[in-house]
């Protein structure tokens, strides 16, 4: 070679923070203010636009809905230990206690 080449700052220059597939770190250098390498998102424009409707919540873990949730389950629970708690009645549903209810003239054994 016939020239010295000027590499000391690009050497010197912090290294992209991502991690690679095989779980090393990016060996190519950060861009100027930044933390990460072009090619892992430091280039101007990367990333998602300003506004961006893909990026909107959807609201499910907001702490008013795990809340409204959690009062939901309680009170399901409470409802089903007092119906547990309540004495069985035999009359009131005619198909649990045995009895058919079926209409006369419909019935097979008059003929």
């Amino acid at each position: 070679m016939s020239h010295v080449r000027n590499t000391g700052a690009m050497q010197a220059s912090l290294r992209c923070g991502a991690r690679t597939r095989a779980g090393g770190s990016c060996r190519a250098p950060a861009l100027r203010g930044k933390m990460r390498c072009r090619m892992h998102g430091g280039a101007w424009g990367s990333g998602a636009p300003d506004g961006n409707s893909n990026a909107l919540k959807h609201g499910y873990f907001t702490s008013e809905a795990i809340e409204e949730r959690k009062f939901v389950r309680t009170i399901l629970a409470e409802a089903e230990s007092l119906l547990c708690q309540l004495p069985a009645q035999e009359s009131a549903n005619p198909r649990k206690s045995g009895t058919q209810l079926t209409p006369e003239r419909n019935s097979p054994s008059r003929t």
